[in-house]
């Protein structure tokens, strides 16, 4: 009783901890995707450099762009907007509790 208690908690860490490594991975590529995205010379070169550098960072079928990034006006400046929808991992028995999917969004300011 007490060793299938021990496997079901150890299940769940270990569950867990994947979708948490998954959340981590994807926040920090939308982070690094907007950062790549600031020295560029116009609109569509930032937008092509935050793609790429998804891209670069995620493995391809993993994500989607929802919405494409997108530049636009904040005050006397520029941000863009990057975000996706990632997959989580599949754990059986965590369907129920675990959604399919997850969004991670950042937002970068620059001149």
């Amino acid at each position: 009783m007490v060793v299938g208690l021990f496997v079901f908690i150890l299940y769940g860490l270990v569950s867990f901890g994947m979708v948490l490594a998954t959340k981590q991975k994807a926040t920090n590529a939308v982070a690094d995707a907007a950062r790549a995205a600031v020295g560029a010379a116009d609109d569509t070169a930032a937008i092509n450099a935050a793609t790429v550098r998804v891209a670069s960072i995620l493995k391809p079928g993993s994500y989607t762009l929802t919405p494409a990034p997108s530049v636009a006006a904040c005050g006397t400046n520029r941000c863009i907007t990057v975000t996706i929808v990632y997959n989580m991992p599949e754990s059986p028995g965590l369907g129920l509790v675990v959604p399919a999917t997850s969004t991670a969004s950042a937002k970068v300011q620059y001149a």
